[in-house]
């Protein structure tokens, strides 16, 4: 199925081991609940991926539009943080995310794996062939559709997603937000690739690299991961 709306907000971390099984519940029970509620915010899924070294745990909102990131409702929650939260929290690392406008999404249903590439620019002007010296964030706009094209051919493949970040003017009320830890927005955009099962999305995986190596290598670098569905929830 392509992506709800028009945003997405991916987060990645990963949880302290003590409270690995308390986070399972709490994000089951209560957290996504809370965001799902959110008016805005259609689809949530949690993914994970025990192998992992960095970023066992992936999340992924589908939103209406990206103000839903800045809205009243969405802060609402996210300052009024409920005692369980404030339990969990302390418990987060590595914690990256950032809301991305939705640039372009491909495919049919929900796959039971999902890879994540997370593209980070190095380069502030790219020199295009046809257009000149450009920005890199154009150059990744640019690329895009190619990218999304043709990892579609890759027959294991049944969908790809793609964003682009971007800001949002609010912060938290808090100042021990997650979000506000060092480093936990420094990325450009995103690929999201899902497939049946994770086996079968790492066997194509270094095809996925010779595609990104292709189109992004001169201007851009991407960390990229794979994770199996743990929990879906909808507003339907």
């Amino acid at each position: 199925m392509a992506l709800h709306g028009m945003a997405f907000l991916p987060i990645w971390h990963d949880v302290a081991a003590e409270a690995e099984q308390e986070f399972n519940q709490w994000h089951t029970e209560e957290h996504m609940p809370e965001r799902v509620a959110t008016p805005g915010i259609a689809v949530g899924r949690r993914y994970a991926n025990a192998s992992l070294d960095l970023h066992r745990y992936f999340t992924l909102y589908e939103a209406d539009s990206f103000d839903v990131f800045a809205s009243d409702g969405y802060f609402a929650t996210a300052n009024a943080r409920s005692a369980w939260t404030r339990r969990m929290h302390p418990h987060f690392l590595n914690f990256v995310r950032n809301p991305c406008h939705l640039v372009m999404t491909r495919g049919r249903g929900i796959g039971g794996a999902l890879a994540t590439v997370r593209v980070i620019l190095q380069t502030a002007v790219v020199k295009h062939p046809a257009l000149g010296a450009i920005t890199g964030r154009d150059a990744y706009g640019l690329a895009v559709r190619d990218i999304v094209d043709t990892l579609m051919q890759i027959k294991e493949i049944t969908a790809v997603h793609a964003g682009a970040t971007g800001q949002v003017q609010r912060r938290p009320l808090s100042e021990s937000s997650l979000s506000l830890r060092p480093n936990a927005m420094a990325f450009d955009g995103v690929l999201l690739l899902e497939s049946i099962d994770l086996a079968t999305l790492e066997a194509c995986l270094p095809r996925v690299q010779a595609v990104l190596q292709q189109h992004l290598s001169s201007f851009a670098r991407w960390e990229q991961a794979a994770y199996q569905l743990a929990f879906h929830l909808s507003d339907s």
